[in-house]
């Protein structure tokens, strides 16, 4: 992926206001911080799809596109969320409120499923 100035820029913006220092973003990204470093500094021209998958989720909301500034100052208070689980958040917060309760219930009666199956004798309660 192409390392843009928008890019730069919401780095920027995302660690000055949600984090200590680089190091602090570095750790809950797992991105070293050298590497964040060669981003803020454009001394590289492209991001690996891999690092840009545990950036985007915490960039998204400066990036041109997002109107979802965080309201937040300090610590990221959601560091023992895996990359995944936190792209996954933000694409089910992407979701109009109908499709969200929608696909909550079918993953509600998912587990459900998979819970019984591998002999777990209380199943989920559904609200």
């Amino acid at each position: 992926m192409k390392l843009t100035d928008e890019i730069v820029k919401a780095l920027n913006g995302c660690i000055s206001d949600g984090y200590e220092s680089v190091q602090d973003f570095a750790r809950l990204t797992n991105i070293s911080a050298d590497t964040l470093a060669k981003y803020l500094k454009k001394e590289t021209q492209t991001i690996k799809d891999e690092t840009w998958a545990k950036m985007y989720p915490l960039l998204k909301p400066y990036l041109k596109h997002s109107n979802n500034r965080p309201a937040f100052t300090g610590t990221n208070k959601t560091p023992e969320l895996e990359t995944d689980e936190r792209i996954l958040l933000d694409a089910f917060n992407d979701l109009p409120e109908k499709v969200r309760e929608q696909k909550l219930m079918e993953m509600l009666d998912l587990a459900r499923k998979y819970n019984l199956e591998d002999g777990v004798s209380e199943p989920i309660d559904l609200p």
